[in-house]
């Protein structure tokens, strides 16, 4: 008995892409190189406000250091915090050490090149937790009804934590 088999391409997960219309191009086609099926958001607002709605559905944000003034990098931090699941990788670094560096002190996973993900570990100081207070939590109230979003609401959020506004 003889068995042909096809490859079956399906999306490994779906991606957000942060960037100005003018830097997505280059992101885009790796991504869908990839497997990525990606969505598209000029800013850091607005793709924290699609996070927000759409907590389980995205692997990946990818951002545009090109896109982003250097206080905007807060958003990885808040994105780390509250959506654990999601990888937060950078691109278009060329020129930008110093927001590179700021960003992976924040929590990105690494680079997005032309020839792929490269995961870039940073370990944070073992001393750094020592000497800060614990911060304080405050409960999310749970959500009775059943939908997409209610694992979202099992976590505890930190009180003071910046949150990206205009």
């Amino acid at each position: 008995m003889s068995a042909v088999s096809l490859p079956v391409t399906r999306p490994i997960g779906r991606a957000l892409v942060i960037a100005a219309p003018t830097s997505r191009q280059q992101p885009l086609g790796v991504l869908q190189r990839l497997g990525y099926s990606c969505a598209e958001v000029d800013d850091v607002y607005t793709g924290m406000l699609e996070l927000c709605r759409k907590p389980l559905v995205y692997r990946a944000v990818i951002v545009s250091l090109a896109s982003l003034y250097r206080e905007e990098l807060a958003f990885i931090d808040s994105v780390k915090r509250r959506f654990g699941q999601i990888e937060v990788w950078l691109t278009q670094i060329d020129g930008r050490q110093a927001a590179l560096a700021e960003a992976m002190r924040m929590g990105a996973d690494g680079l997005l090149a032309d020839d792929g993900l490269h995961r870039v570990a940073i370990t944070p100081p073992a001393n750094s937790a020592a000497g800060s207070p614990a911060p304080q939590t405050a409960p999310v109230p749970q959500n009775t009804a059943a939908d997409e979003n209610s694992a979202a609401g099992d976590r505890d959020f930190v009180i003071g934590e910046p949150v990206l506004t205009a």
